[in-house]
């Protein structure tokens, strides 16, 4: 800071030395004093007289030019610490209207509800009498109730003892059914015995019968072969007889005749005996039979007398079982006459009992009722008495709530009535360091031309080519030369001659002459680059300790990101000046020379792209902490959107909050408090500052998707950069491999050209895309136009008509590779988040919201412009976000953070 304000203060002494130029009269001119002195010694005296009083003069000069920088300087000092309290006065008032609006609404609400309460009270005040009302009703007829209830109590006791009588008889009518009904089924048992041997006696007796009558039939089977074998017989007799008589009649005849005759009795005789034998056999059967069939005879009458008698017993039996049943169906009847009066008895007891039930119920009811009423008229005192309870608490709460907003009101009052004096105190030590700062300028304009003596400026021209052609520049003018060589014309020049040498015959392209050339341009760009990281590393390292702000942070990330650059391109240097050699052996014919050239060229390639490699990784480790913190931090709230000026916003919000804080000031001036209409206006003010700070969120979450997407592009591009770098670290190490003579392919050419081919696509897109910003910087010069008032403004005028300019000035400005783009998007968005993020006391921060510029400031710590980097603590680093004169710087630090 202090460093900051010295350079400050050596900026106003030289514009003050500079304006007093024109005001006030010059001294005569060292010529024209040698001149007067070298004429007279009394003008020589006059003239040394005249010197010593100009400086006196200018000694007075320069002590008032002090005291009014002092002076200056403190009023700054009060003007900033002006703004910061009108800053927290205004976050307060705005806290506390916001916090009066709320109390105000709740002592509404809660007014409305006393009201309703209120009305509950003596709503349930009617409904406590109406119960109270039903409930004697309802105690009247429990009485009547209860009177009913007694006399159908007497009719049940009356009716349950007819009952218990007749229920005796129909038991004793049931006793005598069942008994009835025993002896019917002890008959019916016998009935059924006697029946079941009836059934066992007629079986054996058909079964007897069965038997003679099976008997009979052999007899009369037999009887018929007696008759039978008779007849035979008898034929048989009388067939010997015609025999013998034949026999006798051939007793004369031949003796054959003879003898058959005689053949013929004998067997006739046989057959007569046979028969006779037959018939005897047959009558003894026959005999036998009879008696056979007599016997079973006498049995089948003997079981038929036993049938007869157990006929006699069934019959005795079932006249039993009729009997019975007669009994059984007069026990019965007298059971039924029984029953029927015993239903009767209970039928009126269960009348009597229902009418009981019926007045008890209606009892039971009433008491119901009464309960219920009394319930009731309970439930309503409790409600009343709730009622009332809720109107107090209604009540104290609104009562509270008034009190809050009263104090709330009165606080608001306060802040905007220091609001207010803050504001003018700001305002009257701005103008004093103006005028003090005027009066520095004129103290200092007469020592003007004694410091212009001292310090004579350069010429003009001089200054312009030194800046034009400085080191820096000439490595920019080199580096597409540099990069059309190293990734396009030298792989494609190896591979020429590679195929060539596979040829046997002189390349045609990638010559040694050309080598030496393209290698000697390579080692000059080479050599820039290595003596402009080393002017960057010394000045980083000559960086006092105590630096604070974005040059202290610059110089930690040159002594980091210089010292690899140092390292990269001394390697690289190498591994030119072994590409000149080679190419300068291979004119002269040296094959050692050319071997030993290339072994080097491909350890030299493979060591610096290892380390760019490395710088490459670890990069895209820390911009990928970097966008997630982005991404953890980004306001999901609100619309990513970019709806109008920022400036603009920030205006109508200065001016709605300068309302606001009036109208706050006006209400508290009140001792009726605010009308209706006052409330309105604070509101609708309020409810314009409300969507006036969301718009400004809209904005910082804008800011912060771009810088997500800027980092997302860092990480892409450091990624390809660092797969390049592979690729060209395996060929360098093929190169070696190759040269040693282990590997006789094509391999290294090869990888080389892939990793020229992604590293040059790479430099081609970078190179395409700052060409196509510069000419789209003049083409369209509105499109980043600045959205909020730069340093040392203080007021803001929109852009008008955008202005096109001419295609072939954007073309000429598109190949200017020197030149940076003073004003593109990421400026745009760094002066954005720059303008929510600074303090009051800066023009462009003055009507920030505190919340939404603590907001800001979180983007910024998420972007790596912490205190800490920036070599200051808390405070510190608060203060230069207020300091209205390192607008610029923190400006161009933001955009450097965002880049990609």
């Amino acid at each position: 800071m202090a460093a900051l304000q010295a350079k400050a203060g050596n900026r106003a002494v030289t514009t003050a030395i500079q304006r007093a130029t024109v005001t006030s009269p010059g001294p005569e001119t060292t010529d024209e004093v040698r001149a007067s002195s070298s004429r007279t010694p009394e003008a020589a005296a006059s003239s040394a007289s005249g010197q010593a009083q100009g400086e006196q003069q200018q000694d007075d000069a320069a002590r008032r030019k002090q005291a009014a920088e002092d002076e200056a300087k403190d009023l700054k000092k009060q003007a900033g610490t002006a703004a910061l309290t009108r800053a927290d006065a205004e976050a307060q008032m705005w806290r506390k209207t916001g916090v009066a609006a709320a109390a105000r609404k709740e002592a509404t609400a809660a007014e409305g509800e006393a009201v309703k309460s209120r009305d509950k009270t003596d709503a349930a005040e009617r409904q406590r009498a109406e119960a109270e009302g039903r409930e004697r009703d309802w105690a009247v007829q429990v009485e009547e109730a209860e009177k009913a209830r007694s006399a159908a109590a007497t009719t049940v006791s009356d009716r349950t003892g007819d009952e218990t009588a007749a229920g005796k008889r129909q038991a004793e009518a049931r006793d005598g059914l069942a008994d009835a009904e025993a002896e019917v089924q002890r008959c019916t048992e016998e009935a059924e015995t006697a029946a079941k041997e009836l059934a066992a006696v007629e079986a054996e007796v058909e079964r007897r019968r069965k038997k003679a009558e099976a008997t009979a039939k052999e007899l009369a089977d037999a009887e018929a072969e007696v008759e039978r074998c008779t007849k035979e017989s008898d034929d048989a007799a009388e067939a010997h007889r015609r025999a013998e008589a034949s026999l006798e009649a051939l007793a004369s005849a031949e003796d054959e005749a003879q003898k058959q005759a005689k053949q013929a009795a004998e067997a006739a005789h046989a057959a007569v005996e046979t028969w006779a034998t037959a018939v005897t056999a047959a009558k003894e059967q026959v005999v036998a039979l009879q008696r056979k069939a007599e016997k079973r005879q006498g049995k089948v009458e003997a079981e038929e007398e036993r049938q007869r008698e157990a006929k006699a017993a069934v019959e005795e039996r079932d006249d039993a079982v009729r009997s019975a049943v007669t009994g059984v169906e007069e026990a019965q009847s007298v059971l039924q006459d029984r029953a029927r009066e015993f239903a009767a008895a209970t039928r009126a007891r269960e009348d009597a009992e229902a009418t009981l039930t019926t007045r008890e119920e209606t009892k039971a009811a009433a008491e119901q009722q009464v309960s219920r009423a009394a319930a009731d008229r309970e439930r309503q005192e409790n409600a009343k008495a709730a009622a009332q309870q809720e109107v107090a608490r209604f009540e104290a709460t609104a009562s509270a709530h008034r009190r809050v907003e009263k104090d709330a009101r009165e606080a608001a009052g306060a802040a905007a009535r220091v609001r207010q004096q803050a504001g003018q105190d700001e305002a009257v030590a701005r103008e004093g360091a103006t005028e003090a700062t005027k009066r520095a300028g004129e103290a200092a304009g007469q020592t003007e031309q004694t410091e212009q003596t001292a310090e004579p400026e350069k010429p003009g021209r001089l200054k312009r080519f030194s800046k034009a052609f400085g080191f820096t520049n000439l490595k920019k003018m080199g580096d597409p030369g540099d990069t059309v060589i190293l990734r396009g014309t030298a792989p494609s020049g190896a591979a020429a001659r590679a195929a060539a040498s596979d040829a046997h015959r002189a390349p045609a392209f990638g010559t040694p002459s050309q080598q030496v050339f393209e290698s000697s341009h390579n080692f000059g760009i080479t050599a820039l680059g290595l003596g402009n990281d080393s002017r960057g590393l010394v000045s980083a390292l000559k960086t006092p300790k105590d630096t604070q702000g974005s040059a202290a942070h610059q110089a930690d990330k040159d002594k980091k990101g210089k010292s690899a650059g140092v390292l990269t391109n001394a390697t690289m240097l190498a591994g030119d000046g072994m590409k000149v050699g080679g190419g300068a052996a291979t004119k002269s014919g040296i094959v050692e020379g050319v071997t030993a050239a290339g072994e080097g060229v491909g350890v030299t390639t493979g060591l610096f792209s290892v380390g760019i490699g490395a710088r490459e990784g670890r990069a895209i480790h820390l911009t990928s902490q970097k966008r997630d913190a982005l991404k953890k931090h980004a306001l999901k709230d609100v619309e990513a959107v970019r709806t109008r000026t920022l400036q603009v916003v920030l205006d109508r919000l200065g001016a709605v909050n300068a309302e606001l804080v009036d109208k706050a000031a006006a209400e508290s001036g009140s001792e009726a408090g605010p009308t209706a209409e006052q409330i309105d206006s604070l509101d609708r003010s309020r409810a314009e500052v409300a969507s006036l700070r969301t718009e400004l969120r809209e904005h910082l979450a804008s800011a912060q998707q771009y810088a997500i997407h800027k980092q997302d592009n860092k990480i892409i591009k450091r990624a390809v950069s660092l797969g390049g770098n592979v690729v060209r670290t395996a060929g360098g190490i093929l190169v070696v491999i190759t040269l040693a003579g282990t590997l006789a392919t094509p391999a290294a050419p090869a990888v080389g050209a892939t990793g020229a081919a992604v590293l040059g696509g790479l430099a081609a897109y970078k190179g395409g895309k700052g060409g196509y910003k510069r000419a789209e910087s003049v083409r369209h010069p509105d499109k980043w136009r600045r959205t909020t008032m730069a340093q040392g403004d203080t007021e803001f005028t929109e852009a008008g008509e955008e202005q096109k300019g001419s295609g072939w000035r954007a073309a000429l400005e598109a190949v200017k590779v020197t030149k940076s783009i003073e004003q593109g998007e990421r400026q745009l968005r760094a002066q954005e988040i720059y303008a929510l993020a600074a303090g009051p006391a800066v023009p462009v921060g003055r009507n920030v919201p505190e919340d939404i510029r603590a907001e800001a400031r979180g983007l910024l710590l998420d972007l790596k412009c912490d205190p800490a980097r920036r070599n200051e603590n808390a405070k510190e680093w608060s203060d230069s976000l207020n300091d209205p004169e390192q607008q610029e710087d923190w400006e161009k630090y933001i955009a450097k953070q965002l880049a990609s």
